[in-house]
């Protein structure tokens, strides 16, 4: 079997993931350099450890890597991990942080020269012409783009949210990027977007476990009234997500 080199970076950055996540739950007192900054990661760090051992756990069945929604999801949590590293590493870097970040980088400069990439590029998805699809992204990532941009020049920012902010606009931009490939070009940016889709979902997922978690780990209230928000935008995600993943099992 043929090993590239985007299956390595994939595996080692996603085993880093997993390892700094639990080296961040079992030391976060000591590793974040505030108490707001605590707050704002320790539970994130909870859900990125189940994210990732579940993603690795995945990975390693012969059965689910044959399939062919594995690359797009893999990807999609390299994107998702790529977003936390952005935002970890700008709001309170330490060595691990890098690393992940340089890891995940490698992994997602590589995943052009993946064979399941190109194969899935070449399968005929000239007839999926999807407009919905292209304007629900490019809508949304516009408007988290103001809003992060907004939140990095308010001087009332903490550094977590700036991090967070930062990570938006990097992210977001590539949706936008790939909403408006799509929109010209469904036949080459089917497959990027479907991978923004599935990340997306992955990020409202995370937020919503978040407003779960944040009052049996921190002690504060349940914000019921952020949680039904987002669990409305999800659906922004998730529907157009489950229609387009049909729209790929359908592609001979």
């Amino acid at each position: 079997m043929r090993l590239y080199k985007h299956t390595v970076f994939s595996f080692l950055a996603l085993l880093w993931f997993v390892a700094s996540s639990l080296v961040n739950v079992l030391f976060s007192k000591e590793l974040y350099v505030s108490e707001e900054t605590w707050a704002t990661f320790y539970p994130n760090d909870v859900i990125n450890l189940v994210f990732g051992s579940a993603a690795l756990l995945l990975g390693s069945l012969k059965k689910v890597r044959a399939g062919r929604f594995f690359l797009p999801c893999r990807s999609a949590m390299l994107l998702f991990i790529l977003y936390n590293a952005i935002a970890t590493v700008y709001a309170n870097t330490n060595g691990m942080d890098v690393v992940l970040l340089l890891l995940t980088i490698a992994a997602l400069l590589t995943l052009v020269e993946a064979g399941t990439y190109q194969e899935l590029l070449e399968q005929g998805t000239a007839s999926v012409r999807s407009p919905y699809h292209a304007f629900i992204l490019i809508f949304l990532s516009g408007v988290f783009l103001l809003r992060a941009a907004m939140q990095l020049v308010s001087k009332t920012t903490t550094p977590a949210e700036q991090g967070v902010a930062l990570a938006d606009i990097l992210l977001c931009s590539l949706w936008l990027a790939n909403g408006i490939g799509f929109l010209r070009n469904p036949q080459r940016c089917f497959l990027a977007t479907l991978i923004c889709y599935i990340h997306g979902s992955l990020l409202f997922l995370s937020l919503l476990v978040f407003l779960i978690l944040e009052p049996l780990l921190l002690d504060t209230t349940f914000r019921i009234v952020d949680f039904a928000v987002i669990a409305g935008m999800s659906l922004a995600f998730f529907i157009p997500l489950a229609r387009l993943a049909k729209k790929m099992q359908q592609i001979s």
